[in-house]
């Protein structure tokens, strides 16, 4: 079961952890509850309200239509900030500014051995706990303001998928370590922005993970408005929907991508557990169970690529017949515009003057549309080529599945 952007969001909702308009709420934010948020059912695994530092977090997980929890997926929440708590504000400050890990609760008296554990630290503490109770689970982080600064750096440092809203950058207290794999790794982390959000906007975006949309608010709103979490919209199916104006173009691509990397990880997770049901045959993995799964992993691979390739390439193709639709305006509007200025000269006359200047459909029109057409032509002829190749591969998975009767019987 898929976790949606919306569910996402939900999670992230800091008014459902300490907003007084939603008490009758809260209180069923407790270990074995259940809650719906983004419209699926979740089971509450685990939860910490950390009195020394104010970190909160919780882990979720699924519950399918036969009521069963899921745990092949938890998703790890982190808390953003309660501005009414001083301990939130302190981390603001000392951890999402200035990089500290460690908190001092009284900066302006300070004395020797006065710090104690930030949220940084607390959070990574929460996901060890998370992550030794459920080792065979797919674990992704989600957040919202300082939570999403908390749930990036947890993913980073632990190799997770992450998906959050309006989140300072946490590249200040990042290992080396969790930089490498970012940058190996590019579209596992995804924070949307709003453009105009200063807040969200802190710390520029070391980790890659940033999608800026452009929401549309105007600049008639305070700071605090281009924050919010309930400015994220999503459609029917709880994806979130990004608003198609020129700025956002870059934002749908980039979105397209990391749903195609989400796709890509769950095909690696099931490949994972049916490589540890070959291993409980007692046996090993004999060698066609072995080439199945490297087979199987290179058309994940190979899908991935195609679908990353697709998403980008549609843009692309897009902007070419933009671009051609452009030119054949631009050209339209110069001969109407002759023919009124010229309105004495006869249409070859007024063709022959716009030439003596450079300016002829040929050179405006037809030379740039056909060499638009042939981008257009290139970038499609790649894409069957990814297209080839998948079917290439699923061909000898498929061979291979029905020369070996017994793997075929333990893949049914």
């Amino acid at each position: 079961m898929t976790v949606t952007d919306k569910s996402y969001k939900d999670l992230s909702n800091k008014a459902y952890w300490l907003d007084p308009k939603h008490k009758e709420y809260a209180p069923t934010l407790k270990e074995g509850n259940y809650r719906i948020f983004g419209g699926t059912k979740y089971k509450i695994l685990k939860t910490e309200n950390n009195s020394d530092n104010g970190m909160q977090a919780m882990a979720v997980a699924p519950v399918d239509k036969h009521g069963k929890v899921d745990t092949t997926e938890v998703v790890i929440a982190y808390a953003g900030t309660n501005f009414s708590d001083a301990k939130d504000r302190a981390t603001d400050l000392q951890t999402v500014i200035q990089g500290n890990k460690k908190l001092e609760l009284s900066p302006a008296h300070p004395f020797k051995g006065s710090k104690i554990d930030g949220q940084a630290i607390s959070a990574q503490k929460f996901a060890n706990e998370v992550k030794a109770q459920y080792s065979n689970s797919v674990i992704t982080t989600t957040g919202h303001s300082l939570g999403e600064y908390l749930a990036l750096m947890i993913a980073a440092e632990n190799k997770w998928r992450n998906v959050g809203f309006n989140g300072p950058d946490p590249s200040n207290v990042l290992s080396d370590e969790a930089k490498k794999w970012i940058e190996a790794n590019p579209g596992m982390l995804t924070n949307y922005r709003n453009r105009a959000d200063a807040i969200g906007n802190f710390g520029g975006d070391g980790t890659g993970a940033e999608i800026k949309v452009s929401m549309e608010m105007g600049s008639h709103l305070n700071i605090v408005d281009y924050h919010q979490l309930s400015n994220w919209v999503f459609d029917k199916n709880g994806k979130l929907k990004i608003p198609n104006n020129e700025y956002n173009q870059e934002a749908i691509v980039q979105q397209a991508e990391r749903y195609a990397m989400t796709e890509y990880i769950s095909k690696l997770y099931d490949l994972e557990i049916l490589q540890k049901k070959f291993q409980a045959s007692g046996g090993g993995i004999s060698t066609n169970e072995q080439i199945y799964l490297d087979d199987s992993r290179e058309l994940a691979a190979v899908e991935t690529a195609m679908a990353e390739f697709k998403a980008v390439t549609a843009h692309v193709i897009k902007v070419y017949q933009e671009g051609m639709d452009k030119v054949e305006k631009i050209w339209k509007e110069i001969l109407q515009e002759a023919r009124r200025v010229g309105d004495m000269l006869t249409e070859s006359e007024i063709l022959a003057e716009l030439e003596s200047v450079g300016c002829t459909e040929k050179r405006l029109v037809i030379e740039p549309c056909e060499a638009y057409q042939k981008k257009m032509n290139k970038v499609k002829k790649m894409g069957s080529k990814f297209d080839h190749l998948a079917k290439e591969i699923k061909q000898s998975i498929e061979a291979l599945k029905q020369k070996d009767h017994e793997l075929a019987q333990q893949l049914g």
